[in-house]
């Protein structure tokens, strides 16, 4: 267990430093980290670096109890860190992809798809939670959600990459220029994600300039203080537009 410990650790530290390499590499990361909002960025990094087509990832006793689904023979678990567990010790997740239905009739996998008609509805509850979006088209307000989420809780975030801009090319900058480049960066990846995970094509609403930013976290301290608060304010946004859509469909 050390040594694939030991493994999953380097795998996790060359992941980080390759999805940072260049604004391609870090939407490539965005776009497949938005399928599994819920887990860490730590988990979504280590599922982008084992299985980047990987749709809805759980434990196999949540499979087998919760939604009474099993996972197929054969099936190679995607390796993550445990921190509820002792020391050094990781835990595996499997796709959806991985497992089939129980012999006695299995629970709906609830992976939410946008629709047309959901638009107003998600948008009005952004709104609400966010703070008043302009635009009645998607793709502009969930661009307007992400400056408000963004603007409501990046300062406990970047109270914390202060202390860990050294050896970066972050460390050149003063605090003013650090915080605005930071800002700007989380603020396009959160609404990247947030466009992904709702089925547009989040390439069209984005320059290459829009993430020329990455390359100045080069340090796996940078890119975990980048990935933490890009992972954290999406989760917020995206349980949000699930609930306004899980809503809808009980009504």
């Amino acid at each position: 267990m050390a040594a694939k410990y030991q493994l999953m650790t380097e795998l996790y530290r060359c992941t980080g430093i390759a999805v940072a390499r260049n604004p391609q590499a870090w939407q490539s990361f965005l776009a497949a980290a938005c399928r599994n909002y819920k887990c860490r960025f730590d988990e979504q990094l280590l599922i982008y670096a084992q299985r980047p087509d990987a749709i809805a990832v759980a434990e196999l006793d949540t499979w087998n109890k919760r939604f009474k689904r099993w996972v197929n023979k054969d099936s190679k678990g995607i390796a993550v860190f445990d921190p509820k567990g002792r020391r050094n010790t990781l835990k595996y997740y499997f796709d959806v992809s991985d497992t089939h239905d129980g012999y006695y009739g299995s629970r709906p996998v609830p992976i939410w798809q946008m629709n047309g008609r959901y638009e107003q509805a998600v948008i009005e509850r952004l709104s609400d939670r966010f703070g008043n979006t302009e635009s009645t088209d998607l793709a502009p307000a969930l661009t307007e959600t992400a400056k408000n989420a963004v603007e409501d809780n990046l300062q406990d975030y970047f109270s914390q990459l202060k202390g860990f801009t050294r050896d970066s090319f972050l460390e050149e900058l003063d605090d003013l220029n650090v915080e605005v480049c930071y800002r700007r960066l989380v603020t396009n990846s959160v609404a990247f994600m947030l466009m992904s995970r709702c089925g547009l094509d989040a390439n069209e609403h984005f320059d290459r300039e829009d993430f020329e930013g990455i390359i100045n976290f080069n340090t796996p301290a940078t890119i975990n203080a980048l990935g933490i608060a890009t992972s954290d304010i999406s989760e917020m946004a995206l349980k949000e537009i699930s609930l306004a859509i899980q809503n809808l469909q009980i009504a």
